[in-house]
């Protein structure tokens, strides 16, 4: 049936009232998005500045206990570098956070007791490090046995938690409404599309012209399908380069903080010479061993691949082989023997190992042979379900029960707080001549957050 003028007008003119409606429609409805888009952004900006206060605000309260009980432990002044500025740090963060969260209903009291928290843990922080000065080493004791301090820790780490949490949801929230506001714009547009397709179709009524659009629109998707791939491979290959990027930045960090310990070594050395109280150069020697057991790891993670584990075959000989060259010319009758195991441990948990051998095997070269001669053994294997032993033993004079350590006690306390961290006990056993200290600790790796790089996931 021929289709007279009229009714091609007529149908012509519908159609593209139809089209210019739905075209009204869509450009509406990506201003209406745009918009919302927009304040979504404007919201998300504020959560993440409130969450990267809180996390800065955590971070810094953290670098200011750890420098005061490294100040404490030690009384070195050096642990206070970091202090002063974490507490400047802290205070510059609260006044951030009190600043994005004033429009928060009913946040006026949280933040003023945050506020009262952070002044009370930071007040107690001075006066423990003021007390440490004047060598008030009990008060400082009793004061952190009061727990004081660390219930001001943990009630404002539920603070910062809270805070991060109600961000992280926020955030989720406005990121789950920014991808339901895509979803609708790309049904929309596709409705539209269809639409404004049909009024084509039906106004061109041709099939030579249908099947060349159809050719066309066919040339366009395989154009898109090829851009589509070049867009993955350099996505692809941009991937690559950051993972190389940050492999090399993190061989680069141990790096730095190996040169660090060093020069910290250098200084303890320096310090050492300086001194002429003997007992005093002892204890700075001993410090020195202990940063020498935590640079290694950090040279060893420089010098291999993976970063989350080390090879304690590896690393405690190198350490072993150290300790007895160091202390070989003080004991130069006491010889130093060990057999250890390839065995796999993180990072974290290798530092603390290699804490605990030096001290075990300091104090064997120290006490176990008053007449200067004998052997001291090291060991390290194996055993079922994924269990290490360390052990340490001699020939000497033995250990005497019911009687305190020798020399301070630090050393004790060392190796029991590294033990503690490792979930491990250490046991000294009476070989009647001689002592064995062992421990047996889980090499079951702790980290989940890790792909098979090495890298965080």
């Amino acid at each position: 049936m021929p289709i007279s003028t009229r009714y091609l007008v007529q149908t012509t003119s519908a159609f593209l009232l139809i089209a210019f409606l739905v075209l009204v429609g869509v450009v509406g409805m990506n201003f209406w998005l745009a918009q919302k888009a927009q304040s979504n952004y404007e919201a998300a900006n504020v959560e993440r500045d409130t969450r990267i206060a809180a996390v800065e605000l955590r971070n810094a309260l953290q670098v200011a206990e750890s420098s005061q009980r490294g100040y404490i432990i030690t009384g070195n002044e050096i642990y206070l570098g970091p202090y002063q500025s974490a507490k400047v740090q802290a205070n510059r963060r609260l006044a951030v956070l009190q600043q994005s969260l004033r429009a928060e209903p009913n946040s006026g009291p949280k933040l003023q007791r945050l506020s009262d928290i952070l002044n009370a843990k930071f007040d107690e922080l001075d006066r423990t490090i003021d007390l440490k000065r004047n060598q008030h080493d009990d008060e400082v004791l009793a004061l952190i046995r009061t727990n004081a301090g660390k219930n001001l820790t943990d009630e404002a780490n539920v603070f910062f938690a809270g805070i991060i949490g109600q961000t992280d949801e926020r955030l989720t929230a406005g990121a789950a409404d920014q991808r339901a506001n895509t979803a609708w714009l790309r049904l929309l547009t596709a409705i539209a599309a269809l639409v404004i397709i049909t009024v084509i179709s039906g106004a061109v009524v041709v099939v030579a012209r249908y099947t060349k659009e159809l050719g066309q629109t066919h040339s366009q998707l395989n154009t898109l399908n090829i851009e589509l791939e070049q867009r993955v491979a350099r996505r692809t290959s941009d991937l690559a380069k950051s993972r190389d990027r940050f492999e090399v930045l993190l061989s680069e960090v141990n790096h730095r903080v190996a040169n660090s310990l060093a020069l910290v070594s250098g200084l303890v050395s320096l310090q050492i010479k300086a001194l002429d109280d003997t007992a005093s150069k002892e204890a700075l020697a001993e410090t020195q061993e202990r940063i020498f057991a935590i640079s290694l790891v950090h040279r060893r993670l420089y010098e291999n691949a993976t970063v989350i584990s080390v090879a304690l075959n590896e690393y405690l000989t190198g350490l072993l082989e150290h300790l007895g060259t160091s202390l070989h010319g003080k004991h130069d009758r006491v010889v130093l023997k060990f057999d250890i195991e390839p065995i796999a441990l993180e990072t974290d948990l290798s530092i603390n190992l290699g804490v605990i051998l030096t001290e075990l095997v300091t104090n064997a070269f120290k006490y176990a042979y008053p007449k200067g001669l004998g052997e001291i053994r090291v060991s390290l294997r194996a055993l079922p379900e994924e269990v290490a032993e360390l052990a340490v033993e001699d020939d000497g004079i033995g250990r005497a029960e019911g009687k305190p350590a020798k020399g301070t006690g630090v050393g004790t306390k060392i190796v029991n707080a590294m033990c503690l961290s490792l979930g491990a006990n250490i046991q000294y056993l009476n070989l009647k001549p001689g002592t064995r200290a062992q421990l047996n600790f889980s090499t079951k790796p702790r980290r989940s957050a890790i792909n098979e790089q090495g890298l965080p996931a």
